[in-house]
């Protein structure tokens, strides 16, 4: 069995292609055995199987290929693709539809190179982009997909589509057009907003929402007047109360709230949001937002069709990463993205384009009428209690939601991790000669003695050198965020323990960080621990419980 997958060796390339062609709900492990059988048989008959089909008029078959196409091909194969491209009695469509693939290839008959080898190069882009339009009305997946292309565009390529979509006279344009109204240049921003007046009346419903978010959200002048002309011109072509209508129909639409987890802050405060929606078949949609507190918004994906049972593995695999998160109030949630939000523009970090396309989805949801909760716990008083308390803030790493939290960045780290190692080895291999045990055993306990003196030592010399009041603040803060998310825990206790150590850690304490036991043993375990983490992150083994954690290795 290939690779250890999951599934009958005796699977025949006819079933695989029959069923790949056929049905909808196949899991990963069996689609991931299915690419593995046919990649054994890819050169014994298995390649002609998939071109046969990439021929079929049957639009599900002609699908399977492609998706097989995309996951197998290699170099070896561009050839026989480049062929099928200058066969006369291929369609069209078949040749448009390898463009990815060959692009993927770096062959030149991708994207314009294609055209001379069609038979009707006006129909056939034509019905492409139909395509296209049909395919971004049924899923945000979609839209995320032609979006990924079309931002990687060069800009006059880019300003093109955006016109041909306002000449398209189709309402699922706006499902291409209204996320381009965030996080482009100018220029492509109000190519944009001429483009959805364009469309006019038959996409009010979709525009005028997003006009309105634009204006009241956008703070160049230039543009928020153009898009309140825009607006003010469509709802005079629409009928009377359109625009009340259309902001009423955006509120209507939203989907109600599932459920909401947020993962712990890392070491590198990162933290994932995952929010999720309930669709009227049953099954959900779902957004994780990646909000690193010195960034915003540094990642985000979707799925806009989920099982219920499917989510809450994808929940389980998180764990399983050392990657634990807690159910939380959904308005929590939202108010965090917000946060993460807020911060890409405050500096000035792009949002990913998947953001833009889940936004209205994220922020549409109705919040509770009382919100009982922050997103960052207040500030404790500075009193004797606190003092005491903050005396224990090394009892912070037994706390499994602090183990990847080690200086950042361990480069700054790093002359004083090879002065520690270099000096350990040292007195390891120092030679002791032969002696009776009881003196050897003192020997031993005096090497034991003086690794702690000197590892104190480069503790001191470390927090001294590189520790400042930004960075005090950033992690005062990052306590206090932490401490809110276990609250939803019940751990009170552990809720008591990082609001003190905040407390004192705050740079209006004035209390020397050389006197703070949190600091201290973070920067004990970063000197200690540092090489070995890094060795095991940089090989991509072993436990990565303590270390930092990449979000998304196992993300759909």
């Amino acid at each position: 069995m290939p690779r250890g997958r999951k599934g009958p060796p005796q699977d025949s390339i006819d079933s695989i292609l029959l069923a790949i062609s056929r049905r909808d709900d196949i899991d990963p492990d069996t689609l991931s055995h299915y690419f593995d059988r046919l990649d054994e048989e890819w050169t014994e008959g298995a390649r002609e199987k998939v071109m046969h089909l990439l021929r079929s008029s049957d639009s599900s078959a002609h699908a399977a290929a492609i998706l097989i196409l995309s996951e197998l091909a290699t170099d070896f194969d561009l050839e026989e693709l480049e062929d099928f491209v200058t066969d006369p009695t291929v369609s069209d469509m078949a040749k448009l539809s390898l463009s990815p693939i060959l692009k993927e290839l770096g062959s030149e008959m991708a994207d314009d190179g294609i055209i001379e080898y069609l038979n009707d190069p006006a129909t056939a882009m034509q019905q492409m982009q139909m395509r296209l339009l049909e395919m971004v009305g049924q899923s945000e997946m979609g839209v995320e997909s032609v979006l990924e292309d079309v931002v990687s565009m060069p800009l006059e390529r880019r300003l093109s589509f955006v016109a041909w979509l306002g000449s398209s006279n189709d309402p699922r344009a706006t499902n291409l057009l209204i996320p381009l109204l965030e996080n482009q240049s100018g220029k492509v921003v109000t190519a944009v907003i001429d483009a959805l007046e364009q469309l006019g009346p038959i996409a009010a419903q979709q525009t005028i929402p997003a006009f309105n978010y634009l204006i009241a959200n956008n703070s160049n002048r230039a543009l928020k007047q153009h898009a309140r002309a825009a607006l003010g011109r469509l709802t005079m072509q629409s009928m009377p109360g359109v625009e009340d209508v259309a902001m009423a129909g955006a509120r209507r639409q939203q989907l109600p709230s599932h459920l909401a987890r947020v993962s712990f802050i890392d070491g590198s405060g990162a933290q994932l949001i995952m929010l999720s929606w309930k669709r009227p078949d049953g099954r959900l949609k779902g957004v994780n937002v990646l909000f690193q507190d010195e960034w915003g918004v540094k990642d985000c994906y979707g799925v806009d069709e989920i099982e219920l049972q499917r989510w809450n593995d994808l929940v389980t695999d998180l764990d399983e990463q050392g990657f634990g998160s807690f159910e939380v109030p959904f308005s929590y949630g939202q108010a965090l993205v917000a946060e993460a939000y807020v911060l890409s523009k405050r500096t000035r970090h792009k949002l990913p384009i998947a953001y833009s396309i889940w936004r209205p989805l994220i922020e549409g949801a109705e919040p509770p009428a009382k919100k009982d909760f922050a997103t960052i716990l207040e500030p404790h008083a500075l009193d004797d209690e606190t003092l005491t308390l903050a005396k224990r803030g090394n009892e912070i790493y037994q706390m499994t939601e602090f183990l990847s939290w080690i200086y950042e960045p361990p480069e700054r780290l790093e002359p004083y991790m090879s002065r520690y190692w270099a000096a350990h080895t040292i007195l390891e291999t120092s030679p002791t000669g032969k002696r009776p045990r009881s003196k050897g055993v003192r020997k031993t306990k005096q090497k034991e003695e003086d690794q702690k003196v000197m590892l104190e030592a480069l503790i001191t010399e470390a927090l001294t050198d590189l520790i400042d009041d930004r960075w005090r603040l950033l992690y005062e803060t990052r306590l206090r965020r932490q401490a809110a998310l276990l609250r939803f825990a019940g751990r009170d206790s552990d809720v008591a323990l990082l609001s003190a150590t905040a407390t004192v850690l705050h740079p209006d304490s004035q209390i020397p960080v050389l006197e703070q036991s949190f600091p201290r043993a973070l920067m004990r375990i970063s000197i200690e621990q540092g090489p070995l983490r890094m060795m095991v992150e940089s090989l991509g083994t072993g436990d990565f419980s303590s270390m930092p954690i990449d979000l998304f290795s196992h993300s759909d």
